[in-house]
């Protein structure tokens, strides 16, 4: 039973991902820079939705999804099924790592997004992903962020935040810190994933699991100060979210 569970969602998250690329594909024609980036934030919300769907992942939201647009979303990072708890709930940009660009498939699915590529081999291209980190915000797109960096367990707290990108804010633009946890699953498979384990096998794993509950809590809106220096700023929106991990685990 869980073999066939595992079949049937691979090949019909292969076939949602296909019927959606085609109409994605042909609605960015003519468009300019910044209405692609928001016909890609429309495209990924639908991709994810029906992914989850598929998949059996369930995004309990706690808080009040904002209403505005060109915000800064900041989340902790427990693995890719970040991915469909945000997107299937917020029209956003992605900033995927450089690396999934050369993926087969994945890799072109991803580009329809109209993400920001990030390379992290290249720390000097900062500046550049600051300045378009910007530009998307002040053109009313919500950006996402994991300023952790890379994914953990969600047991042991936070990681120290990276803060390139509090430098890259819009004024007035609202940071709405979240905080999602994974609910135990059955068989000793975790949903997050965190640690050596080759995505390919995890994701076969996570495929055969009955469902996977993520609770989203969403907490009010942060706001540079003035002069705040963006170790700072990020140091307070971390301090603010580990507040309400604290409340959980």
């Amino acid at each position: 039973m869980t073999v066939l569970r595992k079949i049937s969602r691979l090949a019909l998250m292969i076939l949602w991902s296909i019927i959606l690329m085609v109409p994605a594909a042909i609605s960015f024609i003519g468009l300019s820079k910044w209405q692609r980036v928001k016909r890609g934030a429309f495209w990924a919300t639908a991709w994810a939705k029906g992914i989850a769907w598929i998949a059996g992942v369930k995004t309990v939201v706690h808080g009040e999804i904002p209403q505005e647009s060109g915000v800064l979303l900041v989340s902790n990072h427990l693995g890719y099924l970040d991915i469909l708890a945000h997107a299937s709930n917020f029209k956003l940009r992605f900033t995927p790592n450089d690396g999934i660009r050369k993926w087969f498939f994945a890799g072109q699915l991803v580009a329809l997004s109209a993400p920001i590529w990030i390379d992290r081999k290249h720390p000097r291209k900062a500046a550049e992903y600051a300045a378009e980190f910007r530009d998307t915000m002040a053109n009313g797109v919500s950006l996402l962020v994991y300023p952790e960096g890379t994914s953990t367990d969600g047991k042991r707290g936070m990681l120290n935040f990276k803060s390139t990108v509090f430098a890259s804010l819009p004024p007035s633009a609202p940071i709405v810190p979240m905080v999602l946890f994974y609910h135990e699953t059955p068989a000793d498979i975790p949903a997050a994933w965190f640690d050596d384990t080759p995505f390919s096998r995890h994701g076969w794993r996570v495929l055969g699991l009955k469902k996977v509950q993520i609770d989203l809590y969403l907490l009010p809106p942060v706001y540079a100060g003035a002069n705040e220096e963006r170790k700072q700023l990020a140091a307070r929106v971390r301090e603010k979210m580990l507040e309400e991990y604290r409340k959980h685990v």
